[in-house]
């Protein structure tokens, strides 16, 4: 009896001994993924920042243009709606596209460390527009 006792006990310690670095493993890796995610969105902070800075100054400077024409020029004032516009969407589509591909390959390598993720949108205004701009949370950490 005291034999199968010390079997079941020492079978028991040889287990959770080894079970345990596979959990501080697995811990280690969900806070590789939480870093990775928070670096990421940090990053994606600051590129849309300097792409809404750059979009207002754009804006600014349009309407001060605007402001120069004399009344009536309406030829130059399409030019110059059309080149603002043009150069709005470019910084938009090029912030937009960054930063998904961002978010993307984040959340791919969360995964790969148990930790799902997604985009989170997030409505952020570029001069005169709203864009929908997608920053990651996380959904589910994998044990």
């Amino acid at each position: 009896m005291l034999k199968k006792v010390l079997s079941i006990f020492f079978t028991a310690v040889l287990i959770f001994g080894l079970g345990s670095p596979a959990f501080a493993n697995e811990e280690k890796d969900v806070a590789k993924a939480v870093s990775l995610i928070e670096k990421t969105n940090n990053e994606i902070y600051e590129k849309v920042e300097k792409a809404v800075e750059k979009a207002d100054k754009l804006q600014a400077q349009y309407l001060e243009d605007i402001k120069k024409l004399q009344e009536g020029d309406t030829g130059t004032h399409e030019k110059l709606t059309q080149k603002y516009n043009e150069k709005l969407d470019k910084i938009i589509s090029d912030i937009y596209e960054e930063t998904l591909k961002m978010s993307d390959k984040t959340i791919a390598k969360a995964a790969e460390y148990g930790v799902i993720a997604e985009c989170s949108w997030v409505l952020v205004r570029f001069a005169d527009r709203e864009v929908w701009i997608d920053p990651i949370r996380i959904v589910k950490i994998y044990p």
